[in-house]
C-alpha cells in the first residue's frame, strides 16, 4: 500500500505480513525499496539493512510478523521503520558488541549503531509488540540524500 501525506505528515506505507515466513524477506526489502525512491543510496542500504533484520528478528523471536510500516520525511530526511510481531518479549539492548564465537546478538547490534535511535513499545490489546527504528540521513555515517 502507497503512503500519502495528510496534514503536512507522511503517513505510513503499510505491508501485511501475517501468514508469511522467513521466504517473504525478500518481498519486504523490494516493497521498502520501492517506497523510498528518494534516499540516496547509503540511507536506502541502512533501512533495507534494518528492516530486513527487525522482521528476520519478528520469524525467529516474535511468533512471526503482523505488519511493517515505513514512514519517510524529506525535509528532514529521516524514515522510522516499525513491525509488529506476536511476542511480548523484548529484545535486549546490546551491552557491548557480540564476540566472534556468539551464535546471535548480532541483529540489534546492528540496529543500534545504524540507527539515530530505536525502541519498543507493547501493543494494547494484544499479547505483541512493536520494535521501531528511525534513521536519519546526512548523518556521521551516510551522506545527505539527493
Amino acid at each position: 500500500m502507497r503512503g500519502d501525506h495528510v496534514d503536512g505528515a507522511a503517513a505510513p506505507w503499510v505491508i501485511d505480513l501475517r501468514g508469511t515466513d522467513r521466504s517473504a524477506l525478500a518481498r519486504i526489502r523490494r516493497w521498502t525499496a520501492r517506497a523510498l525512491p528518494h534516499l540516496g543510496t547509503e540511507h536506502l542500504h541502512d533501512v533495507l539493512l534494518v528492516i530486513n533484520e527487525l522482521a528476520a528478528n519478528a520469524y525467529l523471536h516474535g511468533g512471526g510478523p503482523v505488519r511493517a510500516r515505513i514512514t519517510a520525511l524529506t525535509t528532514p530526511c529521516w524514515v522510522v521503520v516499525e513491525v509488529d510481531d506476536l511476542s511480548s518479549t523484548h529484545p535486549l539492548p546490546p551491552a557491548s558488541r557480540p564476540s566472534h564465537y556468539d551464535a546471535s546478538g548480532y541483529g540489534m547490534s546492528l540496529i543500534h549503531e545504524l540507527a539515530d535511535t530505536w525502541s519498543v513499545h507493547d501493543n494494547p490489546g494484544s499479547d505483541g509488540k512493536t520494535i521501531w527504528a528511525r534513521l536519519s540521513c546526512g548523518n556521521r555515517a551516510r551522506a545527505p540524500c539527493p
